[in-house]
């Protein structure tokens, strides 16, 4: 048997594996890259409703302004707005919750549906949202307030933090990981700080 040609052989050999582990982990890169920026357009078209909302807040509203929130919850919010700028100056109840079940049609088990409800009208958020947390603070404090929060806490309420997070339907590579875009915003609707 001619040396030359088994090393040939095997130095071939090894250059195939090397080039197809290559291509299997650029081709993975690419679609993790691609997951997540999927994920961070949906994170963007959702949280632009979500400022929409959540700065007016109380906006328009004619009762104590105290009362511009009728829940605070860690997963769902229930305010007065008026979020049209209707002139006539008719407010709306608007609420955000996220639901504790899995979605149905996604193979992520951290899937949720985030629903948006404005005076009845409902719209179910399947944008991949995983987490939709929200934390209530009085005044100055850098502590939130403990749930559940009482109706006569909810009066003190200036600040309101929102950290939402998305992932793809679809998961990559061998453990079925799920790149996730978070956001985070700190809100201080200028309707629930006029004293």
């Amino acid at each position: 048997m001619n040396l030359g040609l088994v090393t040939s052989f095997i130095i071939a050999g090894l250059l195939m594996i090397t080039i197809v582990t290559l291509n299997t982990r650029t081709g993975q890169h690419s679609a993790d890259i691609t997951l997540h920026t999927m994920s961070q357009g949906h994170v963007s078209v959702i949280s632009d409703i979500i400022q929409h909302d959540f700065n007016k807040i109380g906006y328009n509203y004619t009762g104590p302004i105290q009362d511009a929130i009728e829940v605070a919850d860690e997963k769902e919010i229930r305010f007065s707005s008026n979020l049209t700028d209707d002139p006539s100056g008719t407010t709306q109840t608007v609420i955000w919750r996220l639901s504790e079940d899995q979605m149905q049609n996604s193979s992520n088990p951290r899937h949720r549906t985030l629903t948006r409800i404005v005076d009845g009208e409902e719209n179910e958020i399947t944008l991949g949202v995983s987490k939709f947390e929200l934390f209530y603070y009085t005044g100055d404090s850098e502590v939130p307030l403990t749930f559940p929060i009482s109706p006569d806490r909810r009066e003190d309420i200036s600040r309101i933090k929102v950290i939402l997070e998305v992932q793809p339907k679809e998961g990559t590579g061998r453990n079925n990981n799920y790149t996730t875009s978070t956001w985070r915003k700190v809100f201080t609707p200028p309707n629930l700080n006029l004293n």
